[in-house]
């Protein structure tokens, strides 16, 4: 009797077992697919992706991302037009910058909260919260104004500290990482002298550190494709992902070809293909946070 249950259990859990891996195989599937797709078709003629949709090309192609490459451009007033190579230097500027301080800045700030004792902490948490519940609508217009008297209109610079702010869903990972962490390391470090910068860089960023990687991660990711910002607060500083809508979007005929429009969003992505190759391992992995034995 007692046999037959351990082998009734053992079968449902496998059952199980078998259940979550075809699911996972789908729902894997279901992403790979369009992107496959994509690449291949971005090799296609517009004829050859009109007669043969999901399959392969009849042949491989380089002329959509040739016409791409000479041809994505967007325009800059009393300037003229801005080609592929320049907004790609500024698509990484401004990628850059707006991810150190959308990334850092919720870190200072969700550490002082989480890891000193004082009341105004509260406050800001109670800040974060209120805000995330109660969206903000209609200040576009003021936050222009207000961009421009500052001197942060058409600024990469400026526009980078806007971004820079702590209210967000950034600073409540960092605070839930900073909660489950122990205060006897920073005890310990402050018997031994440490100061709070010390304690903030040598202590506490490492074991944070995929935290913050997986932030700047994906920071890096909407950034690089943020179009609006660039289409509003730089006009002199065009980015790829404002050149793509505006290519994807403009009159000519090449450019309104499917299989052109997918050769340049494949050419954007490129950058983000090469980021999450490098910093992939980064990402997967533990977190070690442990008490002090002995």
């Amino acid at each position: 009797m007692r046999t037959n249950k351990i082998q009734h259990d053992q079968l449902g859990k496998s059952a199980f077992t078998v259940a979550g891996l075809v699911l996972l195989f789908l729902y894997t599937v279901s992403f790979l697919a369009p992107l496959f797709w994509a690449l291949f078709t971005s090799f296609k003629t517009e004829l050859d992706f009109m007669r043969n949709t999901f399959g392969f090309p009849s042949k491989f192609i380089l002329d959509n991302y040739i016409y791409v490459f000479d041809n994505l451009a967007a325009p800059v007033p009393r300037v003229g037009n801005i080609y592929i190579v320049e907004m790609f230097y500024n698509s990484i500027c401004y990628t850059v910058l707006c991810t150190l301080t959308h990334t850092f800045t919720p870190f200072i700030c969700a550490y002082a909260v989480a890891k000193f004792d004082f009341k105004f902490g509260k406050f800001i948490y109670g800040i974060v919260i209120v805000t995330l519940i109660l969206p903000i609508i209609g200040n576009l217009a003021s936050s222009i104004q207000v961009s421009k008297a500052v001197g942060f209109y058409d600024n990469l610079f400026g526009v980078a500290i806007m971004k820079g702010y702590f209210i967000g869903t950034n600073f409540l990972i960092y605070y839930a990482s900073f909660k489950s962490l122990p205060n006897d390391f920073k005890e310990a470090a402050e018997i031994d002298g440490a100061s709070q910068f010390q304690i903030l860089t040598r202590v506490v960023t490492p074991l944070v550190k995929t935290t913050i990687g997986a932030v700047a991660l994906l920071s890096f990711i909407s950034y690089w494709n943020d179009y609006t910002t660039a289409m509003i607060y730089l006009p002199s500083r065009p980015t790829i992902a404002y050149g793509l809508y505006y290519f994807t979007h403009s009159s000519t005929n090449e450019a309104s070809y499917v299989t052109v429009a997918i050769a340049a969003c494949m050419l954007v992505t490129i950058p983000i293909f090469i980021v999450f190759l490098i910093f992939k391992n980064k990402l997967v992995g533990n977190m070690a946070v442990g008490g002090i034995k002995g």
